[in-house]
């Protein structure tokens, strides 16, 4: 199921505080509204704040929303979570994109179940161009490590973004190796934007906007729940045109991402390993059901488009 309809679009946001954002900024801080319950609720009534000005009776009518959905909007306060939210945008010079905004990807919009709202800081034009995931597991070896590095600089010096998740292990080296060789990464969070996870990764998330993005769904203040990364990795891979896995044991959350681009209609590439190692069988479990297997870039090259088309990343402004 893919979700490509909306109500009249957004014009581009240069302020956090307009009613329609701090309404929309409402919706998603109330506990059972989640993308799609959103959306369906602004396509029926044509803008968030109508949304939260809407009668209960009016609101039941909706399909998805319950008396329980109803009692927590209209008993959530106006105002007070999108004011907190604000604040903390403007203290870590964080913005946001809606779904209905012209600058959203459309490679987002494709996915099941996209976001309603990202937040990110840095250069929001990366979205526009052609990224490509690199992840893998956070405990990589000495081997799995080189074969990231080597293949990351490949497919920057063909061009590419560097998409991943900011964990530990493989997801840090092909961001580091992406901004080593000129490139640009996107960095997923799990989390709000105000809290970097794992700590140890302050730094590269401090460098990250400089010329690339660090991207979350997830409201400021968001804890990194084990929950929240699966959501996370279904965004890694939807902003991608290819997921490289290059190292993971079969548990790995980077299976999760390249199993989620397997429904989006995106490639995926893994890179075989040691029989002997446990941080091989994921890549080889994929590789047996259909992932192509990896040696060197040309094989991913062979694969992808590398004219990339544009419309895939961002729709065309209205006429």
């Amino acid at each position: 199921m893919r979700f490509t309809g909306c109500c009249k679009p957004y014009p581009p946001m240069r302020r956090h505080d307009t009613p329609e954002l701090k309404a929309l900024l409402e919706l998603t801080g109330i506990k059972g509204l989640g993308p799609g319950r959103i959306r369906t609720l602004i396509n029926t009534f044509g803008n968030a704040v109508a949304v939260r000005n809407a009668g209960v009776k009016r609101l039941l009518s909706v399909p998805g929303v319950d008396r329980e959905i109803v009692r927590r909007m209209k008993e959530t306060p106006v105002g007070k979570f999108a004011d907190r939210q604000i604040q903390l945008m403007k203290k870590f010079d964080v913005r946001m994109l809606p779904f209905w905004d012209t600058d959203y990807p459309v490679s987002l919009k494709k996915i099941y179940d996209p976001p309603v709202l990202l937040f990110y800081r840095g250069c929001k034009e990366i979205l526009r161009e052609k990224c490509f995931a690199v992840v893998g597991t956070r405990t990589p070896t000495t081997y799995g490590r080189n074969v990231t590095e080597k293949l990351t600089r490949a497919l920057v010096h063909h061009g590419f973004h560097i998409a991943s998740g900011l964990a530990s292990g493989i997801d840090t080296v092909a961001h580091q190796t992406a901004l080593k060789n000129g490139g640009k990464t996107v960095a997923v969070l799990g989390s709000g934007l105000d809290w970097i996870y794992p700590a140890a990764n302050q730094r590269l998330a401090k460098e990250i906007p400089v010329s690339g993005l660090l991207l979350s769904e997830f409201p400021m203040g968001t804890h990194p729940d084990p929950s929240n990364f699966p959501r996370r990795n279904r965004i890694v891979s939807g902003l991608s045109v290819g997921v490289l896995v290059t190292e993971a044991g079969i548990e790995s959350g980077a299976l999760i991402t390249a199993y989620q681009a397997l429904d989006q209609n995106r490639e995926v590439f893994a890179v075989p390993g040691s029989i002997f190692s446990e941080l091989s069988t994921g890549g080889h479990k994929l590789i047996q059901e259909g992932a192509k297997l990896v040696n060197s870039v040309d094989d991913i090259l062979s694969e992808i488009d590398t004219g990339f088309d544009a419309s895939f990343a961002q729709e065309k402004p209205p006429a």
